[in-house]
C-alpha cells in the first residue's frame, strides 16, 4: 500500500510485498529528507534555479511513481489508471 509523503513529494511504501519494493521505500525515504532539506532555502535562489528545482522535484515524483508502477504495486496502478478498489472490488462485509 502507499500514499502520499507528508510533503506530497514522494510516494510512502506502507507494506512493502518485495524486496525491491522495500528497496525504493527505503531510496524514498532518503530523497523525501534530501527534498525537504533543500526547501527552506528555495527562496534564495535565482529564477531559474528555482525553475530546475521545481522540474527536478517533478521528475523525481515521476520516478518515484514509475519505480511502483513496474513493481506491480496495485495502488500505484489503480493511481495511474485513475481507478479505486472499490470500483473492481466489493467491500467486505
Amino acid at each position: 500500500m502507499s500514499k502520499a509523503a507528508p510533503s506530497n513529494a514522494l510516494p510512502t511504501v506502507i507494506f512493502p510485498q518485495k524486496m525491491s519494493t522495500a528497496w525504493c521505500m527505503v531510496a524514498f525515504e532518503e530523497l523525501e529528507e534530501a527534498l525537504q532539506l533543500i526547501e527552506p532555502g528555495v527562496g534564495e535562489l535565482n529564477p531559474k534555479q528555482r525553475y530546475l528545482w521545481e522540474r527536478y522535484k517533478a521528475m523525481t515524483r515521476q520516478f518515484a511513481h514509475d519505480m511502483l508502477l513496474a513493481e506491480g504495486n496495485s495502488e500505484e496502478i489503480d493511481r495511474r489508471l485513475g481507478i479505486q478498489r472499490s470500483d473492481y472490488r466489493p467491500l467486505a462485509d
